[in-house]
C-alpha cells in the first residue's frame, strides 16, 4: 500500500503542479495579451496623431493658399478699379488743358515749378501749341528759356536743358504718376467709407 499512497501522492503533486503551470501560463498569456493590446493602442494613437498632424498641416496649407488667392483677387480688383479711375482722369486732360482755369491758374504754377527745377540753366519749354502763348507770358524776359509749342505735346509742360542733362516732366500725366500712390490710397479709403 505504501506504493499506492506514493503513486496517489505523486499524482496529486503532478496535478497540482500541472494546475500551477496552467495558471501561470494563463497569467503569462493574459499579460502578453494586455501588452499587445497596449502596444496596438499606442501605435494607433501614434498613427492617428501623425495622420492628424499631416491633415492639419494640409488644411493649414490649403487655408493659406486660399487666403493668398483671395488677397490676390482683391488686389487685382483694386488695381483694375484704380486703372479705371486714373484712365478716366487721363481722359479729362484735353478738356482740362482747354479750359481757362488751367491756362490762367494751374499752368503758370506748373511751368514755374519746372523752370525753377532746372535752375538758371538755358532750357527749352515744350508744351501744347494752345499753351505756348501762356508759357511765353510766364517766362517773358527770361532770355535763357525758349518756348516750343507742339500740337502733339502731352497736356502740361516739359522743360529740358539745352544740353539735355536735366528734363523736368510737369505734364498732367507726369504729375498724376508722381501722385499716383497717394491718390490711390485716397481713392481706396474713400471706397471703404462709402456705403
Amino acid at each position: 500500500m505504501p506504493l499506492d499512497h506514493l503513486l496517489a501522492a505523486l499524482e496529486r503533486d503532478g496535478s497540482a503542479q500541472a494546475e500551477a503551470l496552467l495558471a501561470e501560463a494563463s497569467a503569462a498569456a493574459a499579460a502578453i495579451a494586455r501588452e499587445a493590446d497596449e502596444l496596438v493602442a499606442r501605435r494607433r494613437v501614434d498613427r492617428l496623431g501623425a495622420r492628424e498632424a499631416r491633415l492639419r498641416g494640409a488644411a493649414e496649407a490649403a487655408l493659406g493658399a486660399a487666403r493668398r488667392a483671395g488677397r490676390g483677387a482683391v488686389l487685382a480688383a483694386r488695381e483694375r478699379l484704380l486703372e479705371r479711375v486714373f484712365g478716366a482722369a487721363r481722359d479729362l486732360f484735353p478738356e482740362v488743358v482747354a479750359g481757362e482755369a488751367y491756362r490762367t491758374a494751374a499752368f503758370p504754377t506748373h511751368l514755374s515749378e519746372a523752370v525753377h527745377a532746372v535752375g538758371g540753366e538755358p532750357a527749352v519749354i515744350r508744351c501744347p501749341t494752345t499753351l505756348a502763348a501762356a508759357a511765353r507770358a510766364v517766362v517773358a524776359g527770361e532770355k535763357q528759356l525758349t518756348v516750343q509749342g507742339d500740337p502733339a505735346a502731352p497736356p502740361g509742360v516739359t522743360v529740358v536743358t539745352t544740353d539735355g542733362v536735366i528734363e523736368v516732366d510737369n505734364t498732367l500725366e507726369g504729375r498724376l504718376e508722381r501722385l499716383r500712390a497717394r491718390l490711390a490710397l485716397e481713392v481706396l479709403a474713400g471706397l471703404e467709407q462709402s456705403p
